[in-house]
């Protein structure tokens, strides 16, 4: 990749990654000091491709390598020099095809290396020099970004490796602080945008049952479970690990929605009462339904059956809906007698213009009655 194509990617960390600041801030301390950096914790958090994109984004193209334990010191070291050892019998290597040869390198599986490799690794950095009998090359590298699962206490076995780590000053956890629902729809969101809210809530489940779900197999296990549903999620190798815990997530998460949504509309009924200022006969008639609607409410939260970590939360919303009641019952007594004497007051007009109208409809009748016996030709008899 040229540096006109590293422009055009146009990339931005931001949009990419989520809780991976610190990384970001102490790839960028390591860079502008040259200082080699360890960046490790459980695989699948991004450890490498935030390596390489954050190079990337600074218009470097790394030196990647793998480590692992299958490393030999050939690849290490850039290869064999074939026809110096078929002629001379003398092992050369291909330095130049080598990270030696780099000035930004990244080592992924770095700690997994055989040790001899990593002494080797420790010598060469310590000197600045690779050398090797008569072959002699000053390495080009200013920085190393070294990715791991390991700590810096279970990889430094002895006293040649924990030098080794001296190299390396530099060091961050990129675990996140903390795996629950938000945390979780922070990632799928970045990613997908508007989300299915029961996979985060899933995903909380198998950390709060001690199997965290890495951000790349929780990204990936997504998109399977939007294509092929819940099901589809037993193939996948750490939620089969407690198959059970989908069906009762799936229960788990269906009661905790019902209950937020029961819990939205009580917000809003108790609002729409401390809103209400009763001045009107209208205002009273809506207080009282919505009272009513409260109280209707009252019951039906008080019988949810919910989970441990609900009930808390659960226990202080009937709380404070019966606190509620209580407090706005005056309120509603003294509602109730203005909107009957209203209806009162307005039931005696109906009735006094009722009995008018009754009164006034015998007159025109008797008017009507003298005016045709007064006209008939007939009378008196």
């Amino acid at each position: 990749m040229t540096n006109s194509e590293i422009e055009q990617e146009n990339f931005v960390l931001t949009d990419k990654y989520v809780f991976m600041d610190k990384a970001m801030a102490i790839l960028d301390v390591a860079l502008k000091t040259e200082k080699n950096v360890i960046l490790y914790g459980p695989g699948g958090h991004g450890k490498s491709e935030l390596s390489y994109d954050f190079l990337v984004e600074k218009g470097i193209i790394p030196y990647v390598l793998t480590f692992g334990t299958g490393m030999t010191a050939d690849r290490l070291f850039g290869g064999l020099n074939i026809p110096v050892l078929q002629n001379d019998g003398k092992i050369e290597y291909l330095v130049e095809n080598s990270f030696m040869n780099h000035e930004y390198v990244i080592f992924e599986e770095m700690m997994d290396g055989q040790d001899h490799l990593l002494e080797q690794l420790k010598d060469i950095l310590s000197s600045g020099y690779f050398r090797n009998g008569t072959q002699v090359f000053k390495i080009k590298t200013k920085l190393i970004i070294g990715c791991t699962n390991k700590t810096r206490a279970e990889f430094s076995k002895n006293n040649s490796l924990r030098a080794l780590m001296e190299r390396f000053p530099l060091e961050l956890n990129v675990m996140w602080d903390n795996y629950t629902e938000t945390a979780y729809r922070t990632l799928l969101e970045k990613r997908f945008g508007e989300i299915d809210p029961m996979m985060p809530f899933l995903l909380q489940e198998y950390s709060r049952n001690s199997i965290v779900i890495s951000p790349r197999i929780a990204l990936d296990s997504y998109e399977i479970f939007e294509v092929c549903g819940p099901d589809s999620l037993m193939f996948i190798a750490e939620f089969v690990q407690k198959p059970n815990l989908i069906k009762d997530s799936l229960k788990k998460f269906e009661a905790t929605i019902k209950f937020k949504q029961a819990g939205a509309e009580v917000e809003e009924l108790i609002a729409k009462l401390t809103a209400n200022d009763n001045r009107t006969v209208d205002k009273k008639r809506i207080f009282l339904e919505d009272y009513k609607a409260l109280n209707s409410a009252y019951s039906k939260i008080k019988s949810f059956v919910v989970t441990d970590d609900l009930a808390a939360t659960h226990a202080l919303m009937v709380k404070k809906i019966s606190d509620e009641i209580g407090n706005n019952s005056e309120r509603k007594q003294n509602c109730e007698i203005k909107v009957r004497e209203h209806e009162t007051k307005s039931l005696n007009k109906k009735q006094r213009a009722a009995i008018v109208d009754v009164i006034g409809s015998v007159q025109a009748q008797a008017e009507q009655l003298k005016d045709a016996l007064v006209n008939d030709k007939d009378y008196p008899f």
